[in-house]
């Protein structure tokens, strides 16, 4: 049985309110995969409604964006081309998808505010409603480093295995991250604009464009920078690239310590977020 939804409301079926506290906040919205997995998918059939392509235009989007920036910065950055290219692929893909997902997690309780209102529900599920849809628009680009990698005839081997885990990891990743996004653009709007630029700046410091060898004995700087972590623990498997150990270590011990953070946050200001809307 399919449960219908509205851009209105949700069916009061969805979830026991009953239980929803401060303190189990951030668990229920986790466990409630029927809930928010449901409205991902529903805002993503209206973007897209009456398309022909519906989520591939973001994906024909994302391969024209690869073939261009990586002709272009393969010469300027003096890279071969078969090596440069499926190494942006992958760092595009997961950045766009990371960038998008803070973005919109700014707006994530604003825009929910009716449903915040009328319904009892976790806070965390409008986060991970946002987590989600962006997930799965990721998912339908990652074939384009498949293509590429097939084209220049270098296929993933036996550490592609890791991608699924890296992947699981990514999506929590954006969860909390969201969390304390929506919490403080909520309580100060004047931060969603500075999230804006700062999403940009990190862009050009983080290796997406770049690698991390061509700053040579400056490599290490990359090795402080999370999101660089977080990208090579999904780009080194699919690339076949050397998996370090040091990517998975820094990506779990910054999660663990994000969500302890978003679930401090989520109890110390639960309440407030309904008045601040």
């Amino acid at each position: 049985m399919i449960t219908k939804i509205t851009d209105n409301k949700i069916p009061s079926d969805f979830l026991d309110s009953s239980s929803v506290s401060a303190d189990n906040d951030f668990k229920l919205g986790m466990w409630s995969i029927h809930v928010w997995g449901t409205l991902g998918w529903h805002d993503i059939r209206q973007r897209y409604r009456r398309s022909v392509l519906g989520p591939f235009w973001f994906t024909l989007s994302t391969a024209i964006m690869v073939v261009v920036l990586g002709l272009l910065y393969s010469v300027l950055l003096k890279q071969e081309i078969s090596n440069y290219l499926p190494y942006l692929a992958v760092g595009l893909i997961v950045w766009q998808y990371m960038a998008t997902t803070m973005i919109e997690s700014c707006d994530s309780f604003i825009n929910s505010a009716y449903l915040i209102k009328q319904i009892r529900m976790p806070l965390s599920i409008h986060v991970w409603r946002i987590a989600w849809r962006n997930f799965v628009i990721m998912l339908h680009s990652l074939p384009i480093t498949i293509i590429v990698l097939v084209v220049f005839g270098k296929l993933p081997g036996i550490a592609i295995f890791l991608v699924p885990a890296g992947l699981l990891l990514l999506l929590l990743h954006s969860v909390w991250i969201g969390l304390i996004l929506g919490v403080l653009c909520s309580r100060f709007r004047d931060i969603q604009p500075i999230v804006n630029s700062m999403v940009q700046i990190i862009f050009f410091f983080t290796p997406v464009l770049w690698m991390p060898e061509s700053l040579k004995e400056r490599a290490w700087v990359a090795g402080y920078n999370p999101f660089y972590h977080v990208i090579e623990i999904v780009r080194a498997p699919i690339l076949n690239r050397p998996v370090t150990y040091e990517s998975w270590v820094w990506s779990i011990i910054i999660l663990v310590a994000g969500f302890f953070l978003a679930n401090y946050i989520v109890k110390q200001y639960r309440n407030r977020v309904p008045y601040w809307l």
